[in-house]
């Protein structure tokens, strides 16, 4: 569960600035989002040239760093010129990210120890790097034969690394579905839901293999053991029945 005094305005005197940093990174933000989203809660809003100077980050950097906090939908922006960027409440964020967290840890206790009780051994793996995750998305896709899930709040390596795998498992008749933040670029798929406040990378192949990761794919929980998998798909598939948009 993520520290809540991460994001309370006003923390205690002794969470010194880096420590906050630090705390803001494990919820998924890169350094230089950890500190612009800082710079704002100090601020209550400001351009992407104040952010930059408060949060010590570049100048060059600071519009598109803005803007991946907007599709985390840790930020919100007026239009203008320039344009100006105010931070979701931080205690806003913190219950939504509690919300997903306790719907995400209610399933995993829902199916805990089913496998044993089946005499079945549990599978699950934990692969760390983004090179060995990338890696196993990729052959994910080359294996697939009917259906591809894949959900993520940070598509934009996956699309790019991927383009050509995700258009042969159209060709082969995979129905792939993507699930992706609203303005995300997504590769060639069935079916494209658009969502906010996506917290990780998850993909399923077929019902029988399963993938869990941290946005930015520096670990992740993998199976191959089908049921696990097939529990796990219908949890997602489940999420996906709120209200939503979906392009078919």
């Amino acid at each position: 569960m993520i520290d809540q005094t991460v994001l309370t305005p006003g923390g205690p005197d002794a969470l010194e600035k880096e420590d906050l940093i630090i705390l803001l990174k494990k919820t998924g933000l890169s350094d230089y989002e950890a500190k612009a989203y800082l710079a704002l809660v100090r601020r209550s809003h400001g351009s992407a040239e104040d952010v930059a100077d408060v949060a010590e980050i570049p100048r060059t950097s600071a519009y598109k760093v803005l803007e991946s906090l907007q599709r985390k939908n840790f930020v919100s922006s007026r239009g203008g010129r320039p344009a100006v960027f105010y931070p979701v409440p931080p205690l806003e964020i913190r219950d939504r990210m509690s919300a997903e967290l306790e719907r995400t840890f209610t399933s995993l206790d829902r199916i805990r120890g089913t496998l044993t009780d089946m005499g079945t051994p549990q599978l699950v793996y934990t692969l760390v790097g983004k090179e060995k995750i990338l890696s196993k998305i990729g052959d994910l896709l080359d294996q697939c034969n009917e259906r591809f899930f894949l959900s993520s709040p940070e598509l934009l390596e996956i699309t790019n690394a991927f383009t050509t795998k995700f258009a042969n498992a159209m060709k082969r008749g995979v129905r792939v579905t993507v699930v992706a933040e609203p303005s995300a670029r997504v590769p060639d798929a069935t079916e494209v839901i658009r969502r906010k406040d996506l917290l990780a990378t998850d993909v399923v192949m077929d019902s029988e293999v399963a993938l869990m990761a941290t946005p930015d794919l520096s670990i992740c929980g993998f199976t191959d053991n089908a049921f696990l998998a097939a529990h796990l798909d219908n949890f997602f598939q489940m999420s996906l029945e709120r209200p939503m948009d979906s392009i078919r």
